[in-house]
């Protein structure tokens, strides 16, 4: 359900369910492809390093401000990066332009990450040095975000930090 409200504000909400034959999912969650000169960053969450479910423990809750680079992880196998969690607003602007989303259910909190970047040009590449910018502000609001362990370097992901949600409702 989407309702716009007269001052401009818009309210997404989303009842859905999972595809039972697929076990977990990577994310749950919004993917907004925004001006690429809304470049300026600010949020309310975890910070200033990228924190995730499972690797949070070095950030802290604040408002932070930072630019969309700055919030990349130069990591030289390219992978995903640069997410902020337990997040109750972020803001994108620039070029006169600005977008805030927040959580539309009290208690709830996201993940964001903001990026230069697409998750298929970050799954392509073997490299850093390949990386090619889309052009946009790729803005991730995340209802959900599996954890970053996996069996690649060490043991399977733990099942607290997985995506397996039967019905889920997410609201921006």
């Amino acid at each position: 359900t989407v309702t716009v409200y007269p001052d401009g504000r818009i309210r997404l909400n989303v009842n859905a369910a999972k595809d039972p034959e697929i076990a977990t999912l990577p994310r749950i969650g919004l993917r907004l492809f925004l001006p690429a000169a809304m470049r300026q960053v600010s949020y309310f969450g975890m910070g200033p390093c990228e924190t995730y479910i499972d690797k949070h423990h070095a950030g802290y809750h604040g408002v932070f401000r930072s630019t969309v680079s700055d919030l990349q992880e130069d990591y030289i196998r390219p992978q995903e990066n640069g997410s902020h969690y337990d997040c109750d607003y972020v803001t994108v602007k620039g070029a006169g332009i600005s977008l805030t989303a927040a959580t539309g259910d009290p208690g709830q909190t996201f993940s964001f990450n903001a990026s230069v970047y697409t998750q298929e040009e970050l799954e392509s590449k073997k490299h850093n040095y390949e990386l090619v910018p889309c052009g946009s502000t790729v803005l991730c609001l995340d209802h959900k975000l599996a954890g970053i362990g996996s069996k690649s370097c060490g043991p399977d992901l733990s099942e607290k930090y997985r995506v397996c949600s039967a019905p889920f409702r997410l609201s921006f």
